[in-house]
């Protein structure tokens, strides 16, 4: 025997709830679907033969389901990585350029001659120079700055090998082409013979930047 709803509207048939005469007929005239608590309605699909054109429908049953719960945590479990590889990456990218200008600036520690001037660079910060410009100095990626009591001064620098080229910014914040400098690593540079010679190796062997060729 067929058992129908107490509504009247769905019967079960080989264990599954399917609309009855009386549902299809009540859809056929503009109805809601009609859904009964009896039935426990998990997903039922009107024939399409029975069904008003464009209609088929669709009844979700009444109990709670965990699809969209599921999928918010998912979105928040995945806005959360990323935030933190993002987070990591900048620290990371802070870290590693802090350690390069370290390196950096251990390269640049000590003493450098040319005939004209001297310059010494202390791991502290501290600076001396021949005619006493500068007191301090740091660098922030390519460049150099020395400070004094009246200011401080903007080089573009490289050290490539025993030599370090430096090239001053002007008032504007470009280069001052024409003026490059360079340096000696130690005492040697202040001797104009050992000088010349050794910038003259440096440009033969293609060890002087570009932007201070010219």
């Amino acid at each position: 025997m067929t058992k129908i709803s107490d509504d009247g509207y769905w019967q079960l048939v080989d264990g599954n709830w399917v609309p009855t005469e009386s549902q299809l007929q009540a859809l056929a005239s503009g109805a809601v679907p009609h859904t009964d608590s009896e039935s426990n309605l998990q997903s039922v699909n009107l024939p399409v033969s029975q069904s008003v054109a464009g209609q088929q429908t669709i009844i979700y049953s009444s109990s709670n389901s965990s699809g969209p719960n599921k999928t918010l945590i998912t979105i928040a479990v995945i806005t959360v990585c990323s935030i933190l590889l993002v987070t990591l990456a900048g620290i990371l990218y802070v870290w590693a350029s802090s350690l390069a200008e370290e390196s950096n600036n251990q390269l640049l520690v000590g003493t450098w001659t040319n005939p004209v001037d001297e310059l010494v660079l202390k791991e502290n910060g501290d600076a001396t120079e021949s005619t006493g410009t500068f007191e301090t100095w740091y660098t922030r990626g390519n460049d150099i700055y020395f400070e004094s009591g009246e200011g401080y001064y903007k080089y573009k620098y490289s050290v490539v090998n025993d030599i370090m080229y430096l090239m001053p910014y002007d008032e504007n914040g470009d280069l001052k082409d024409d003026d490059c400098i360079a340096y000696l690593s130690g005492t040697s540079g202040s001797s104009e013979s050992v000088f010349d010679e050794r910038m003259s190796t440096a440009e033969s062997n293609g060890e002087i930047p570009v932007w201070c060729k010219n």
